[in-house]
């Protein structure tokens, strides 16, 4: 059976939205302890959220990638080893429109988005809280643009090289757990 590309890239959209879900528990435990926590917890969730994004994307990637592999050795389908990261940039879409939405909101003045951005990115909001702890744009550094755009490649590199893994058939277990002894 070929590989569906279309199907695929409908998939690559809902993780994306998997990693929101996520993400929102990620945001609701951070609240519970971020009080008693302080700094040390929004960094420890922070991560946790980050981890979401890489664990899910990379865990989608390597399941196509191991898919299309199949199609191309058995039907003579011609996926390649580089549709992971056409992936990783479609479960990246809704969160680089709200990013951009952040931006406009930023330099226009017009209106402030970074009450919703924070909602709207889960997985990134303990970190964001770090450098901006109110909901008012005005007090929000365009500095922190940088992170935002780390944030956004995390989809597009995990998807990757998790679509590389699966495509070459990469046994992780092998790898992690029976090492081989020199």
């Amino acid at each position: 059976m070929k590989y569906n590309r279309k199907s695929a890239r409908l998939f690559a959209l809902l993780k994306g939205l998997q990693v929101e879900f996520f993400g929102v528990f990620v945001m609701i435990f951070s609240w519970a302890v971020i009080k008693a926590m302080g700094a040390v917890g929004n960094i420890m969730f922070g991560f946790t959220g980050l981890m979401c994004v890489v664990c899910i994307l990379a865990d989608f990637g390597m399941k196509q990638g191991d898919a299309a592999s199949s199609a191309d050795k058995l039907h003579g389908d011609d996926v390649g080893r580089k549709f992971g990261i056409q992936l990783g940039f479609i479960a990246m879409l809704p969160f680089a429109v709200t990013a951009i939405l952040l931006a406009v909101s930023k330099f226009s003045g017009k209106f402030d988005f970074l009450g919703i951005y924070k909602v709207l990115n889960a997985c990134l909001y303990p970190i964001i809280q770090l450098f901006a702890p109110s909901a008012d744009i005005a007090l929000f550094s365009p500095a922190v643009f940088l992170l935002i755009a780390a944030y956004l490649a995390l989809f597009p590199i995990s998807a990757n090289i998790g679509f590389k893994w699966g495509y070459d058939k990469v046994d992780l277990k092998d790898i992690f757990i029976y090492k081989k002894k020199k």
